[in-house]
């Protein structure tokens, strides 16, 4: 069976759009299943998973195996680049190729022929593929030797920047442009994109520049810069961004949109003046990354269940809480990407669109021209919307529109800044709704924290740390005797025992056992209470699960958690 009918007798694919990738195909040409995957229709991870299951083949993740660079070189680049073909590991005559298209027999012949090898097949992302010959064999300057050309130049390319088009600039292809430093801004940039970093500060300290980027939530050093590349470097970043050049003494927001592997990436960049000059923070969205299913996230299967039940009711209003950066809009994002379909018209609200997706109308917020999350709802309420996200409730107007909406036969998905899923009720109560509105319209609240995954590799079984030994005795006794595990560290992760990140939820379930309580206003610690007895499991309850089960530590959770009497 073709690769396309199997989509569509999966329900992946619609007749329509492979019509319309058809096409696209006999306009553009290019392979059909690249073109289904770049219009939205189909997630790469599922098409990839579909080819691994056509040509009976095993799907990989390159970013989680530990590649020999010396095994990934029997290939050369070159080739490798044409064939999309990466070099795994050698087994005695056997060689354990990585092809992004694993039914293109003369590229298996080619591989076969230069190494002298049988090859064993399986299945990879072209994506991730680029990405690793990028990185160790792209022959590019670094970003020392970057720093190296600049300070030997010595020369201000400040002035001839602003005649640049940096507009869509393809930071992969930095090495073509004179100036070293926008070489170095470039690969700083282009090196934290392939580290799945979420920000880069850029840190001006008395005599040097620091640059350290933030990866599953911790921030690295990356390099420092000598001070007296600092003006030019921070230039360079504002003309990327489309911020004045000439202004040092007041805040300055911007954006950027570069080019890495053939996909977009928008920047959101912040200037601020500090006492040894400006300092500059970058935060990176991937709007065509890969969108996480609730077990990439670390969801149980029982949570996952319960929340794709309220999902499926026909209004009401769930609300997802929790910090800055703790998950939530990837949370929204998944349950989206569950209930979108044909015949359902979904429609956001975000600032920023961090992910585009198919089937969803999205509107960015724009508060500057007076585009903020109530006028935008407002109007969105005329399009005739069966699902609404709001990317955050900020103000009592939004909470009443949103509200209004559910009680009106909308399905209404949005988050609030709250420490657990309790206090979201008092906190819209105090934004000015009114108590008697919300058990009507309130469907659940959820509560979730990030906390960093165990390396796989190289963690191991100890005892109970003693900080958290009696804490565990006193209030989780089933965990009392439970095995956990600790970080130890290698190179596979860098020597930090940790790889990557996963959630920590508890959903609560707004039923008639709350009545009363909302009604008379009653505090967070009474809803709690409520929503424990009516067999809630909490973030610290879930958490525990994920370190009995090696996934976590205890560190990692007292850290995400905080507790007042761990000793």
């Amino acid at each position: 069976m073709e690769l396309a009918a199997q989509l569509i007798q999966q329900g992946h694919l619609c007749e329509a759009q492979l019509t319309l990738a058809e096409r696209i195909q006999k306009q553009k040409g290019g392979n059909l299943l690249d073109i289904v995957v770049d219009l939205g229709f189909v997630d790469a991870k599922l098409a990839y998973d579909v080819v691994a299951q056509q040509s009976q083949t095993t799907r990989v993740h390159i970013a989680t195996l530990r590649v020999d660079p010396r095994v990934a070189a029997l290939i050369p680049y070159e080739t490798s680049m044409r064939l999309k073909a990466l070099a795994l590991e050698v087994n005695q005559t056997t060689l354990k190729v990585a092809f992004a298209n694993p039914l293109d027999l003369l590229a298996i012949d080619t591989v076969a022929q230069l190494t002298d090898m049988v090859v064993e097949v399986c299945v990879a992302p072209e994506k991730e593929i680029i990405a690793y010959l990028d990185e160790h064999f792209s022959s590019g300057h670094g970003v020392e030797e970057s720093i190296d050309r600049a300070m030997a130049e010595n020369v201000d390319h400040s002035k001839s920047w602003n005649s640049v088009d940096h507009t869509a600039l393809d930071i992969q292809q930095a090495d073509e442009v004179e100036a070293p430093v926008i070489q170095l801004v470039s690969k700083v940039i282009s090196n934290a994109v392939r580290s799945g970093a979420s920000d880069i500060h850029f840190e001006p300290d008395e005599r040097v520049m620091r640059i350290r980027a933030r990866v599953d939530g911790t921030l690295r050093q990356d390099v420092l810069i000598p001070k007296a590349m600092q003006s030019s470097v921070i230039t360079r970043i504002k003309i990327l961004a489309d911020l004045d050049v000439a202004e040092n003494r007041l805040p300055q927001d911007g954006r950027a949109t570069l080019k890495y592997h053939h996909r977009t990436i928008n920047l959101r960049v912040s200037a601020l003046p500090t006492a040894f000059g400006e300092n500059v923070v970058i935060r990176i969205l991937d709007p065509e990354s890969h969108i996480q299913d609730f077990k990439d996230m670390g969801m149980l299967e029982d949570t996952e269940s319960e929340l794709l039940h309220m999902a499926a009711q026909p209004n009401g209003v769930l609300i997802l809480t929790g910090p800055t950066g703790s998950g939530k809009s990837t949370t929204l994002y998944a349950l989206l990407k569950q209930i979108s379909n044909l015949e359902t018209s979904v429609f956001t609200l975000e600032d920023p669109i961090e992910h585009r997706m198919s089937l969803v109308r999205q509107t960015q917020i724009n508060e500057e021209i007076g585009l903020t999350f109530s006028r935008g709802l407002r109007s969105l309420l005329r399009q005739d919307p069966d699902v609404i996200l709001v990317g955050e409730t900020r103000d009592q107007e939004t909470a009443q529109l949103m509200i209004r909406a559910a009680l009106t036969g909308h399905l209404v998905f949005t988050t609030l800044h709250t420490n657990d899923s309790a206090g979201a009720i008092p906190r819209l109560i105090d934004m000015g709704i009114e108590p008697f509105l919300l058990p009507a319209s309130l469907i659940g609240v959820g509560a979730q924290r990030l906390v960093k995954k165990l390396c796989p590799q190289c963690s191991k079984i100890v005892e109970q740390p003693s900080p958290y030994r009696g804490f565990l005795a006193r209030h989780a006794p089933e965990h009392a005797d439970s095995p956990f595990w600790a970080a130890e560290g290698c190179e596979g992760c860098g020597m930090s025992g940790y790889r990557g990140r996963l959630g920590i939820f508890e959903l609560m379930a707004i039923n008639d056992a709350f009545h009363t309580a909302i009604l008379r206003k009653e505090p967070s610690q009474m809803i709690q209470k409520i929503a424990v007895d009516n067999k809630m499991r909490t973030m610290f309850e879930d958490g525990l699960i994920k370190c009995s089960h090696g996934r976590t530590s205890l560190e990692e959770l007292f850290k995400a958690i905080k507790t007042n009497d761990v000793h």
